[in-house]
């Protein structure tokens, strides 16, 4: 059986807690996909939405420590954790929220109880959606001791 699960990212290490809850909680019959969301404000301008690229945008956001330590995830949790990817949200209401949570086919929610996103110039919280949708959410509370390096960062996911 496959669940999948939604987790809104920055494309910072530390969002990759939440990958690591799901994995470790996940039930022993059930493998899940992973669904990283992060949400974006398109542009006004004609040419900005000409040339806009889904793809392009995630890759312009995710850094080689990051990607890296999705791939060491995935190999970590190979029974468990069946795909891992990510999806743009651009909509500015409730209801195209919702549709895209059927669209994804998302079962379950995880959210930062005591971890603020951090959010780039057209980037916005999708906190606000998803405490109104009718889908399980799951707060998991978790912090980071200090500023750590984004290695030392990575190694504290396997650590606490």
């Amino acid at each position: 059986m496959k669940k999948a699960i939604l987790i809104p990212t920055d494309f910072t290490i530390e969002s990759l807690k939440f990958v690591v809850e799901a994995a470790e909680s996940a039930q022993s019959n059930i493998r899940i996909n992973i669904v990283f969301l992060h949400c974006e404000r398109l542009q006004d301008a004609i040419v900005d939405l000409l040339f806009y690229s889904k793809r392009e945008l995630i890759d312009s956001l995710k850094t080689p420590d990051f990607t890296n330590a999705c791939q060491v995830i995935l190999n970590k949790y190979p029974s468990t954790i069946h795909s891992m990817r990510f999806e743009i949200f651009t909509g500015h209401n409730q209801r195209a929220f919702e549709n895209f949570l059927v669209g994804n086919r998302i079962d379950e929610i995880l959210v930062p109880k005591n971890y603020a996103l951090q959010f780039g110039k057209n980037s916005f919280d999708p906190l606000p959606f998803i405490q109104r949708v009718q889908l399980p959410v799951k707060e998991v509370a978790w912090e980071l001791s200090g500023d750590l390096t984004e290695k030392n960062q990575f190694a504290e996911l396997f650590l606490t």
